[in-house]
């Protein structure tokens, strides 16, 4: 079970680490077979757990200095099991080394759950006591359980973090929606769990995922952050932002920074395959940790400094 460390809470502990070492960058880790480096293969080319699980935990290491949160991706270590790899044993011994040998920096599990009570309730015991987690986002599309369940005497401070504005395009097709009342699907939503975590007291530690800024579909060339300061109306800094998009989505930096950033803790930029698959050479932990630099960078010359 994770228990943050010291920490009262789990944004607490992202704000001290992004002023510890200045950087809002979260890295994710989201592990494929086919990326693994050959050097970490065995003789036949095959890649089993343990290589697996180095290969994460080299990155994370070389990468540290310039991060403030860690976000494995729960799909990809389930699929593992498809290459004959134990999944479940390479996440956990990738957040335990984590746990261990960066004791500062949370872990937040990407998993998009979203259920009824007394599944919600099952999933918060597998991540945040089985996988030893400090967060975990949800899917709010069944409701207040969705959110409610999560919450446990058992896991205080732990981040609670809805999905409300996605990075996929196709997104746009449900959480752009117009309600009678002329709001969007995704503005409603951003209300409702503003007012789900008031209610249920998790305010000081709960979030949205909101979509970096990016380049307006329609083709005018013109960068839309739109969503980021409404979102910033809507829930003023009382919720943290869990921001993917950057990288290889095409997502901007800058216009980000500039929309959603209120201070440390405020926001955490994602980056995952930017950083994971810089390189598949036997610099590759050299080569993520250049990357995460370049981001780390590029975010405090936006206006991202802690």
């Amino acid at each position: 079970m994770s228990n943050l460390r010291g920490f009262s809470g789990f944004r607490e502990m992202l704000a001290a680490r992004q002023k510890a070492v200045n950087s809002l960058i979260c890295m994710g880790l989201d592990p494929l077979v086919e990326k693994v480096p050959t050097c970490l293969r065995k003789g036949d080319g095959s890649v089993d757990q343990g290589s697996m699980a180095t290969w994460l935990m080299d990155m994370s290491s070389a990468s540290a200095e310039f991060v403030s949160l860690y976000k494995p991706q729960k799909a990809h270590y389930e699929a593992l099991y498809d290459a004959g790899i134990d999944g479940s044993w390479v996440l956990r011994k990738v957040v335990s080394h984590l746990n261990l040998h960066f004791p500062d920096i949370p872990v937040f599990l990407d998993c998009k759950r979203g259920d009824i009570g007394r599944t919600q309730e099952r999933y918060r015991i597998a991540h945040f006591s089985v996988d030893g987690v400090d967060g975990m986002n949800f899917s709010p599309y069944m409701g207040k359980d969705c959110m409610e369940y999560l919450v446990s005497k058992d896991h205080p401070g732990h981040a609670i973090v809805g999905l409300c504005y996605t990075s996929n395009s196709s997104a746009r097709e449900v959480q752009d929606v117009k309600l009678a009342d002329g709001r969007q699907y995704w503005e409603f939503m951003a209300e409702t769990i503003l007012k789900w975590a008031e209610k249920l007291g998790v305010i000081a530690d709960a979030g949205l995922v909101m979509a970096a800024a990016f380049e307006n579909p329609k083709g005018s060339g013109n960068i839309f952050s739109y969503h980021l300061s409404r979102g910033r109306e809507i829930v003023g800094n009382k919720l943290w932002f869990l921001i993917p998009g950057i990288g290889t989505q095409g997502g901007f930096v800058e216009e980000t920074v500039r929309a959603a950033f209120s201070g440390p803790g405020s926001i955490a930029i994602n980056s995952s395959s930017g950083i994971t698959f810089a390189s598949a050479g036997e610099d590759f932990a050299e080569a993520a940790a250049r990357e995460a630099k370049k981001l780390r960078d590029q975010i405090r010359a936006a206006g991202g400094n802690c």
